[in-house]
């Protein structure tokens, strides 16, 4: 394959348009549309969908999957090549060419990203030759970023890894189903909540921890449910008594309102992998050890 059709192909996934791609690689549309359909042809598959944005089929995500690599190794040689140019110049000489810094895609989830993850911006900020791109995914619905090439690594709470891919464990997110007082008290007798009508926040259509403490306290149907997507915003509606709702241990401490635990087990800890790409490179080697190190306060 060759490389510049590859590069178009991911461009044009990353800009959404074939004209946006073209104006990061500094080439006319008709130039870039052509690197993509010569790709296409030399492989005798079709590798995206000509829609807006564009988007890629099942042959095309494992291209730019490819592309990504090639993308994160490229860079890493061109950092030892930049090194070796540099002491060759001696302490006095330059040899900074003025590369662009190397994109580390990364998936996140939401709760995750509100509580521990937080640091790595932190540690990011002294990382001079990358930039951080950040995915928000569910946890539960996370690799297939990874299988397609859209990110280079992702949070998720499967302990399988995918082919070509490297799992790291942790640790485990401890969330606890808590109602503020006054809704608790409307909806229960003595200390027991009916669940069935407690109404309920879920974070979105991807979010099944409510329902899964639904199953495990015997509950069949759905309460009254609202929707509130984002972590932050999500402990607030239950803080100010919207409904009950699976909060993040570590989010508790903030939230100011007097809050019931429901049920004689409230806790559901789920597990967290960083799954990522097989690869000897130095960038990603440095986020896995600072995600480590971040994951060590999890809760």
């Amino acid at each position: 394959m060759n490389i510049d059709h590859v590069k178009a192909l991911a461009a044009a996934v990353d800009e959404g348009t074939v004209e946006g791609a073209a104006f990061v690689l500094g080439i006319t549309a008709s130039a870039a549309s052509q690197r993509i359909r010569t790709l296409e042809s030399r492989l005798g598959q079709v590798l995206i969908r000509r829609t807006n944005p564009i988007t890629v089929t099942e042959a095309g995500q494992a291209i730019l999957r490819y592309a990504r690599q090639v993308e994160l190794l490229e860079s890493e040689a061109l950092d030892r090549l930049h090194g070796i140019d540099a002491d060759s110049l001696g302490a006095g000489g330059s040899g900074d060419r003025g590369r662009e810094p190397t994109v580390l895609r990364v998936g996140v989830n939401a709760d995750s990203m509100a509580t521990w993850f937080r640091p790595i911006f932190a540690e990011a900020a002294g990382w001079d030759d990358v930039v951080v791109r950040i995915e928000m995914v569910d946890q539960d619905k996370a690799l297939p970023l990874l299988a397609s090439g859209e990110v280079l690594g992702t949070i998720t709470s499967t302990a399988t890894g995918g082919y070509g891919t490297t799992v790291a464990e942790l640790g485990a997110m401890r969330y606890t189903a808590v109602a503020e007082r006054f809704l608790f008290d409307r909806h229960s007798t003595g200390t027991e909540a009916d669940l069935t009508r407690l109404p309920m926040v879920n974070f979105g259509q991807d979010d099944d921890l409510q329902f899964e403490f639904l199953r495990r306290c015997g509950v069949e149907g759905r309460p009254p449910m609202s929707v509130v997507p984002g972590s932050a915003e999500f402990a607030a509606a239950v803080e100010a008594g919207l409904g009950w709702g699976m909060v993040p241990v570590m989010q508790l401490d903030d939230l100011e309102a007097d809050l019931v635990e429901i049920g004689a087990e409230p806790h559901i800890d789920v597990p967290l992998y960083w799954h990522h790409w097989t690869l000897a490179s130095d960038k990603l080697s440095r986020l896995t050890d600072a995600l480590r190190r971040a994951a060590a306060v999890m809760r």
